[in-house]
């Protein structure tokens, strides 16, 4: 048997016999318990430790003692570090004070410790700031915590590590928060940040610069980076540049981001592992051609990975990946041999030390799965198409076995699997190589010799179309990708399986039929596990910042979104919000649509949910004075979509699954005579246990017309456009006679908040439990044997803005 063959045959004992590799799974998942069980780390934490130490000390007579007195010490070394480094709840000082909701303009100063790229030209950018004082007149005052600063109109970069001083508005709201979606606020939380300044124009000054810190010359190398590549690169490229060389996607076009999604290839435009790979393997061929000594070559690899990474601004994947690549490198330099997969162990090890909450960051998560999964499955897959020629066979291989670990991944997290994605990948990545090297050269180039780095950068306008045009045929072909629901955790859990089963089918031909069978069945399983098909009744009012959105599941499965949140050139509820909750909340298609009324912040984020989400029918109200170009619009798309639409009035009822929705709002007449707010539809809906009711953003002459028409109260309100002074009369509170309201709007102290304190009291003085989403986030309201059981997506994390204040006839 040839030498290859015995190690490819072997490959699942070196997977099984690598320390590292078993170190680095039972420390995560101390972490993964220590994140699922809080209130027991310090008790699990201590005593899996102690357990450990026992095992190993003590002479029990049992197999394999080592391992599992190790595997115990891990465990507990996980979740004890997880219970130390864990994300809080309680925000630091900053955060305490801007709970508060301070008014008008304050003056902070602290150190950048973030910072983006300066474009000129752009309306805003925005770097995170750990601060260390406050200003108050003349006074200074000791402030500790971390806060992301949103600059408008920015007049100059800054860098991390510069000392800067920043006048501007202090907010706790860090974005918008639901059930089920990682968001912004999320993100900046997991990171120590629990505060947001807005500032504008000049005001961000620039105190000290730190001449001795990496992080500063890192930064200020990728401000000139851009600067330099700028004035030598065509424009019409420029952005697709700025994500593959320095990790600035901002730029890049929403469609042109949406092809590359769709054929599978969204994985080139950030700095990642990919490119780092890309310049390892082509330097590494180069050096190899001119005949460079290995050790030397290992040497002057790890000289040109550290160079790129540098070069691109230090990116954190960028940093995890060179490290990797150095320590596998190394290896050689030391007389030992070079072992990836007790590399991978290795560096897992330390950088879930280092952050043990990386475990649950997607960008780490896809990174290392895409690395351990190449390891593991690409030698056998190769030989499973040795009958392909080299030149096809590598790059098959290398996508299909770096899928294998990261497809629930990729589904979990963006609710997309391209299909596609290996054939695409075929002419992307090889073209990725030349505009990596283009842009090296560029930059080394177009600051002493710009008309020379002009032709290169000319020259990548050619590699960078045929790229653009390679995924728009991609993502063109029918079924080139599958847009799916979040996986249940069974179905991962069963997937996993069959992917284990795969591992010695491809190594071990003596349980081949019998792995065959049992990893298409666990396949089989996981497809039919991936979407329950029945689901819990719910109403859930969906945090989309300005705006309404309502999802309703009712108990016989009927599905219904009312109203998709704002549309702008700036953002997206649909595509940012909306969508995703649905997906994330396994929501694959909605019986109805329903347009309370065509005002940009209602109507505009169902653009893009018809784009991705299928849907029964759209509903709308009855026509009205004069044609909106919004509906107008709307309806078109509907029509091109084959989506029929149909006009409701007062006396409509909307046929659903055990429950009952009443149109009470407006009659034909009345749309006729009125326009605005107060033609939205109101809608009554009831089942056993519950009773809602949606006004959309009636006001109070609406109100008049809507109560001799109200039979029946609602335990369960949506606040009359969004709690605004001109909704929610007196008269109009006492008939609904509401238990609970719920209010969707923009962040407190924000021109888009319409609801003023004075409300507030109004909710409070008729016994109406107030729940926000700008306070509370997403509210789910579910009914059950016992009433109903509110739920919101900040309480859920284990915190809110405001607090709630429970009425005494709270059901």
């Amino acid at each position: 048997m040839a030498r290859e063959d015995t190690l490819l045959e072997s490959m699942p004992k070196q997977a099984l016999n690598r320390h590292w590799v078993w170190i680095a799974l039972w420390y995560a998942a101390g972490i993964f318990w220590a994140h699922r069980l809080p209130w027991a780390v310090w008790l699990l934490g201590p005593l899996f430790g102690l357990a450990g130490a026992a095992v190993l000390v003590f002479p029990l007579r049992m197999p394999r003692r080592s391992h599992w007195g190790i595997a115990l010490l891990c465990l507990g070394l996980g979740m004890t570090l997880y219970g130390l480094r864990m994300p809080k709840s309680t925000p630091d000082t900053l955060g305490q004070y801007a709970l508060s909701y301070p008014r008008g303009r304050h003056a902070f100063e602290g150190v950048v410790k973030k910072s983006a790229i300066h474009i000129a030209g752009d309306e805003y950018t925005t770097f995170t700031l750990q601060v260390d004082r406050a200003f108050k007149g003349a006074e200074t005052v000791p402030i500790l915590g971390r806060a992301v600063v949103r600059w408008s109109r920015p007049d100059r970069p800054v860098f991390a590590g510069t000392r800067v001083r920043v006048t501007g508005r202090l907010s706790p709201h860090l974005g918008t928060v639901n059930h089920g979606v990682r968001g912004f606020e999320d993100y900046y939380r997991a990171r120590g940040v629990y505060s947001e300044m807005r500032a504008s124009g000049d005001a961000v000054t620039l105190l000290a610069l730190p001449r001795y810190s990496p992080r500063y010359w890192a930064a200020r190398l990728r401000q000139g980076q851009h600067e330099v590549l700028s004035r030598v690169i065509p424009e019409s490229v420029y952005p697709f540049v700025l994500g593959v060389w320095l990790g600035e996607q901002s730029h890049i076009n929403r469609e042109v981001y949406a092809q590359f999604l769709y054929a599978g290839t969204a994985h080139v435009l950030s700095v990642s592992g990919v490119h780092v790979a890309i310049i390892t393997i082509s330097l590494g061929l180069l050096l190899q051609v001119l005949g460079v000594p290995r050790r030397l070559r290992n040497v002057l690899l790890m000289a040109g990975v550290l160079a790129f990474t540098m070069m691109t601004g230090a990116q954190t994947a960028t940093v995890r990946s060179a490290m990797m690549i150095c320590m596998y490198l190394s290896a050689e330099l030391f007389n030992r041999e070079s072992d990836a997969l007790s590399v991978l162990g290795l560096s897992g090890c330390a950088f879930l030390a280092w952050n043990p909450a990386l475990l649950f960051d997607t960008s780490f998560l896809l990174s290392f799965g895409s690395v351990a999964s190449i390891l593991l499955y690409y030698p056998g897959l190769s030989r499973a198409m040795s009958v392909c020629p080299p030149v096809i066979r590598a790059p098959i291989t290398t996508t299909l076995a770096a899928q294998m670990v990261t497809i629930p991944i990729a589904a979990w997290h963006f609710n997309l699997i391209s299909l596609l994605g290996v054939m695409a990948n075929l002419a992307v990545v090889p073209l990725l190589t030349a505009v990596l090297w283009l842009c090296f050269l560029c930059g080394l180039l177009g600051a002493v010799f710009p008309g020379i780095a002009i032709l290169f950068g000319h020259a990548m306008l050619v590699v960078v179309r045929v790229i653009e045009w390679t995924n728009a045929a991609a993502s063109w072909v029918p079924g080139a990708y599958a847009s799916v629901t979040r996986p249940s955790l069974p179905a991962v859990l069963f997937y996993a399986a069959a992917v284990c089963l795969l591992f010695p089918l491809l190594y071990d031909p003596q349980y081949r039929k019998r792995n065959a069978i049992l990893a298409v069945a666990f396949l089989a399983v996981s497809l039919l596990l991936w979407n329950p098909l029945w689901k819990h009744p719910v109403v859930d009012f969906i945090d989309v910042g300005t705006g309404d959105s309502i999802f309703i599941r009712t108990p016989g499965g009927t599905t219904l979104l009312v109203d998709g949140g704002d549309t702008s050139e700036y953002v997206d509820a649909g595509e940012r919000v909306v969508t995703p909750f649905l997906y994330a909340n396994r929501v694959k298609a909605l019986d109805y649509v329903v347009v309370t009324h065509p005002d940009r912040d209602h109507i505009g984020g169902l653009f893009t949910v018809l784009k991705h989400i299928r849907v029964g029918a759209v509903l709308l109200g009855p026509e009205g004075k004069a044609p909106v170009a919004l509906e107008t619009d709307f309806i078109a798309q509907c029509e091109h979509r084959g989506i029929p639409v149909h006009r409701l009035e007062r006396g409509n009822r909307i046929p659903v699954e055990g429950a009952e929705i009443q149109v009470l709002h407006p009659s034909h007449d009345w749309a006729a005579r009125n326009t605005g707010n107060n033609t939205s539809l109101v809608l009554h809906v009831s089942w056993p246990g519950l009773s809602l009711l949606l006004p959309g953003d009636v006001e109070e002459e609406a109100e008049r017309e809507l109560l001799p028409f109200m039979a029946q109260p609602a335990v369960l309100l949506k606040a009359p456009h969004h709690g605004s002074p001109t909704s929610s009369s007196k008269a109009f509170l006492e008939k609904v006679n509401p238990a609970l309201a719920v209010a969707s709007m923009q962040a407190e102290g924000s021109r888009q908040t319409l609801m003023t304190p004075a409300m507030v009291r109004r909710y409070a003085d008729h016994g109406i439990t107030l729940f926000r989403t700008d306070w509370h986030g997403g509210v789910r309201i579910q009914p059950t044997r016992k009433g109903l059981q509110v739920h919101t997506a900040r309480g859920t994390r284990g915190y809110c803005l405001k607090p709630v204040s429970l009425s005494g006839n709270r059901p």
